[in-house]
């Protein structure tokens, strides 16, 4: 089924709201490093890119799978041109949430209007459905990204996919991206609700990686966030590890509308290393 393209205008910076003053929090000590910007442009857009993106809403169908695996992916112009070699961003939604989330929160229409302007090169994102009965981890890992690369040209290099999410979202990604460091090139963790039992395992996941194949990792949270007590161990397991990773600390709190204020930074910071492919390029 197809839903509406996506614009292809810039979309105004999303307004950030005001948040309390926040109460004093626990404060880990991370080895932060500067939140990453993207360059203003790359290269005149090539012609493909005027066709505009857009928005295709699907199921997964796999005998393997005990039930169908809803999933929400943007394909962006050029993606005929690009087969094979196109990113993917693997986008998880948080508790009680949909496939919807990442769309309703616009990140589609971001994508749009930077790869129109020639800021990024077409990348795809695809934000699957967490569905009672599956096991989330072993659809996205052995089903969903090779329905990716086989239907929408997704790249099989690591170092062009990236996995995220949101709370829940965030903890999965957390799982799936150092259970399966091979995969991913980066992590993001966007006010992350950690899984039971992952603070356990974790150290498990993270030994066997070799320095230089860590994945990059991206953590934020709201001052004000009903997770940042947890968060303080997340980063000191992280520290003791010597993983490195850049945390983001923002005014806000566990809300749609914290995550909305701060898209612009999570989806700079996901295609940076994706700037030096050029639009449209192969």
């Amino acid at each position: 089924m197809l839903l509406l393209a996506a614009c292809a205008s810039p979309l105004p910076s999303p307004s950030k709201t005001p948040a309390p003053d926040p109460s004093p929090a626990p404060s880990p000590s991370p080895r932060p490093t500067a939140a990453p910007q993207p360059s203003a442009t790359l290269e005149s857009p090539p012609e493909c890119v005027s066709r505009g993106g857009r928005v295709v809403q699907s199921e997964l169908l796999d005998p393997a799978l005990p039930r169908s695996l809803p999933y929400r992916a943007y394909i962006p112009p050029c993606a005929a041109e690009r087969r094979g070699s196109l990113p993917s961003l693997f986008l998880l939604h948080g508790l009680a949430r949909t496939d919807s989330e990442w769309d309703d929160l616009g990140a589609d229409e971001l994508a749009q209007a930077w790869i129109a302007s020639g800021q990024v090169p077409p990348f795809l994102i695809v934000m699957p459905w967490e569905r009672l009965g599956l096991d989330f981890e072993l659809a996205i890992v052995e089903h969903l990204i090779p329905h990716v690369e086989q239907v929408y040209g997704a790249s099989p290099d690591r170092s062009l996919r990236a996995i995220g999410g949101i709370s829940r979202g965030g903890g999965w990604a957390l799982r799936i991206g150092f259970k399966h460091p091979e995969l991913f090139g980066a992590i993001g963790l966007h006010s992350p609700a950690v899984l039971v039992p992952d603070l356990f395992d974790l150290r498990g996941w993270i030994q066997p990686i070799a320095p230089a194949d860590l994945p990059s990792i991206w953590i934020d949270m709201g001052e004000r966030d009903s997770q940042r007590f947890e968060l303080v161990e997340l980063t000191g397991l992280l520290d003791e590890q010597e993983v490195p990773y850049s945390l983001n600390r923002y005014p806000g709190e566990h809300v749609e509308a914290y995550w909305a204020a701060h898209l612009e930074e999570y989806l700079k910071w996901y295609v940076l290393g994706w700037q030096t492919l050029g639009p449209g390029s192969d």
